[in-house]
């Protein structure tokens, strides 16, 4: 305890201690209230002749004796009832007890008759002490009642402490005695939409839909009983205080100035609290705005002791909403056409702790033989280690991962499924758990492999055959060349060196004819070699390396016009690098862009440029032939091909196709003198080793 004591807002003296329990004070202050001079001077004599005590005379012109601070007021019966009034307003505006000490001297007999004779001021008396005095006796009775004094204090100051939390609580309290309320915080005005002083004497059970209210007062009676009740959700229903009395005040209508009111003494009402001198703090909540609906709540009650229960109201509109939404994910993820899993990342073995019904439908097993077991239990002995091995490196450093395995169903089938996983992270930004989408692919896996198979035997059976024509081509060539010297140009009539008569023959239209074929042939061969690269640029793409586009450009149509002696070729490019991802893709579409404008007019010019359009590297090849026309330029532009609309080759679908792949575009127009013009789009990407 503090050895200076400081006055309190009454007038009396507050040690404070940092203890739960006061200590005894080091001097106690008497406030001397006593009408007779010789009684008064003999008193203050004995008290100023003690070190533990300091004696304050009243001021007898002062309108309340108790305006100097002290710890026991000592009276006299004269002193007594000159302030009886003004002693029982001061106990009835503050909690903290008073303590007070009467002299009775011997000239007015014994205490218990001066006591009777006071009457209602003799109430307010806590000790006598008679003539005469012994010192001893009186500063035993005088730190008894100081002790009174700061135990009541304490208890003050911890009671108001405890308003002022639940005042500013943002959970509304209600305090109800017999059912009804009594007393309730800002908060609990706030839910309902009014002033906290209209909820007083009202039933609480009828500020909840009566749905409700039998479960409502069943939680009130158990609180009564038990102490506290089982937690209850209902609603607090704004507006439900307007039948009773009429409308009820909205809240803040109570005062003008919105700040709460300091709480009052005890046994005040709370009528009296809101007209108490210092406000409390703001409640630290947000209000409802007026015209909302019910209130979603959760009820606590609590028996807060003498009768009284305390119902804390927590609002659940929060947690309603993330309830709500989370069950809307929880269906999403149910009905969710792809397969759905959730895996323990904390468990050593990465355990399944969720799937959804799409996930069972493709494996033919239910939550039993899901939950709880790790995912490899799907493999197979044919299983590809390879894409297993890439799906735990990627588990082990947290992050996402794509890959196509062989799975077994529970019935033994097998089937082909495309996994991606992704990282769940908690608040501290470590892996939980992991989130799986799976999809039946084995339609796909199987018909790529007939593909795969389809064009390799055919590109080899092709090339094989085809080279046996141009083998065949080039004899009956190499023949038609010596029937010719040896007949002559032009039409050879009958065999050399025989008499029969022959059918003239005309050796430069069958030497045409056999260029023809041997055209044709070559340009087959040079389409399969097409596609065949058209496969590996579309296999590695996604992970090609960055390269120059200004170079690939450069080179491939330099190669080209190396061969193309008649036609010219014009190149531009930026002066600094653009790196794309990959050359082959972009490879492929100048070689075949380039090509195709070769071979449609005799002397061609064909501008090729490349530039930087934000973040796109644009490729424009434009040419002086006849163009592309519309009916063929149409399946390009909605990607499929009709009996009716249909392209002239293959040589843009696979410009279009392998642009495709690489997350570019392919824009097909026509020159201002004529021509084609194909504008490609491929997207830039960062090159660490550049030395930009």
């Amino acid at each position: 305890m503090s050895d200076d004591p400081t006055a309190d807002a009454n007038g009396t003296n507050v040690h404070v201690s940092d203890g739960a329990a006061p200590s005894e004070p080091s001097v106690v202050t008497v406030l001397l209230v006593v009408d007779d001079d010789a009684d008064r001077g003999r008193l203050r004599e004995l008290l100023a002749d003690h070190d533990g005590f300091e004696p304050r005379v009243a001021d007898p012109d002062a309108p309340t004796p108790f305006e100097v601070a002290f710890d026991v007021c000592l009276f006299d019966v004269g002193g007594l009832r000159g302030v009886a009034d003004a002693l029982a307003a001061r106990r009835d505006s503050t909690e903290s007890h008073t303590p007070t000490l009467l002299f009775v001297p011997e000239r007015h007999g014994d205490a218990e008759s001066v006591l009777s004779r006071l009457g209602d001021a003799g109430d307010r008396v806590d000790d006598v002490i008679e003539a005469p005095i012994r010192r001893a006796t009186l500063a035993r009775r005088l730190r008894a009642l100081a002790r009174t004094r700061r135990l009541s204090t304490q208890l003050e100051h911890s009671r108001e402490r405890t308003r002022r939390l639940v005042h500013r609580l943002p959970d509304g309290v209600f305090v109800c005695t017999d059912g009804r309320v009594t007393d309730a915080n800002p908060a609990a005005g706030s839910m309902l939409g009014v002033d906290p002083e209209a909820l007083l004497g009202r039933d609480f059970v009828d500020l909840v839909p009566s749905v409700d209210r039998d479960r409502v007062a069943r939680a009130l009676e158990t609180a009564t009983r038990r102490g506290h009740s089982d937690p209850v959700e209902t609603t607090l229903c704004r507006g439900a205080l307007g039948d009773a009395d009429g409308d009820a005040a909205p809240t803040g209508s109570a005062s003008e100035d919105d700040t709460p009111a300091e709480p009052a003494p005890e046994g005040a009402t709370s009528t009296d609290r809101a007209d108490t001198a210092n406000p409390a703090p703001p409640p630290l909540i947000d209000p409802v705005e007026d015209g909302e609906g019910p209130v979603p709540v959760e009820l606590h009650a609590i028996d807060a002791g003498a009768g009284d229960v305390q119902v804390i109201a927590h609002d659940i509109r929060e947690r309603r909403e993330r309830e709500e939404r989370l069950a809307l994910y929880r269906r999403a993820m149910d009905e969710a056409t792809v397969g759905i899993t959730i895996a323990d990342h904390d468990d050593d073995d990465e355990l399944l702790v969720y799937a959804n019904d799409e996930f069972k439908r493709l494996t033919g097993l239910d939550d039993e033989a899901i939950l709880g077991h790790n995912p490899r239990m799907l493999q197979t002995d044919a299983t590809d280690p390879e894409p297993v091995a890439r799906l735990r490196r990627a588990i082990d450093a947290g992050e996402e991962a794509s890959v196509v395995l062989l799975n077994r169903r529970g019935d033994g089938r097998k089937w082909y499924n495309a996994l991606d996983i992704s990282p769940i992270r908690g608040p501290d930004g470590e892996v939980t758990h992991y989130l799986g989408f799976q999809r039946d692919v084995t339609e796909w896996v199987s018909r790529e492999q007939r593909l795969t198979v389809l064009d390799r035997v055919l590109r080899h059976n092709i090339r094989n055959r085809l080279n046996v024509v141009i083998g065949y081509a080039d004899r009956v060539d190499q023949a038609l060349a010596e029937l010719g010297v040896e007949t002559g140009a032009g039409a050879a009539d009958g065999r050399a060196g025989s008499g029969d008569p022959t059918p003239s023959v005309d050796v430069g239209a069958l030497r045409a004819d056999v260029d023809r074929i041997r055209d044709a042939a070559v340009d087959i061969l040079d389409l399969s070699d097409s596609a065949r690269r058209f496969r590996e640029d579309i296999a590695g793409a996604g992970d090609a390396e960055p390269v120059d586009a200004a170079a690939v450009v450069v080179d491939v149509a330099s190669a080209l016009a190396a061969d193309a002696p008649d036609a010219e070729v014009l190149v531009s490019t930026p002066d600094r690098p653009v790196a794309v991802a990959g050359a082959a893709p972009l490879s492929l579409a100048v070689d075949e862009l380039v090509s195709n404008a070769l071979e449609h007019v005799p002397e061609p010019t064909v501008r090729v440029s490349l530039s930087v359009d934000g973040d796109d590297a644009m490729l424009r090849v434009a040419d002086d032939g006849p163009g592309i026309t519309p009916d063929s330029r149409a399946p390009l532009d909605t990607g499929t091909e009709t009996p009716t609309e249909h392209g002239q080759g293959v040589g843009l679908w696979l410009v279009r196709w392998t642009i495709d792949a690489v997350g570019g575009t392919v824009e097909y127009g026509e020159g201002q003198d004529g021509g084609a013009v194909v504008t490609c789009r491929f997207p830039i990407v960062d090159d660490a080793g550049s030395d930009e």
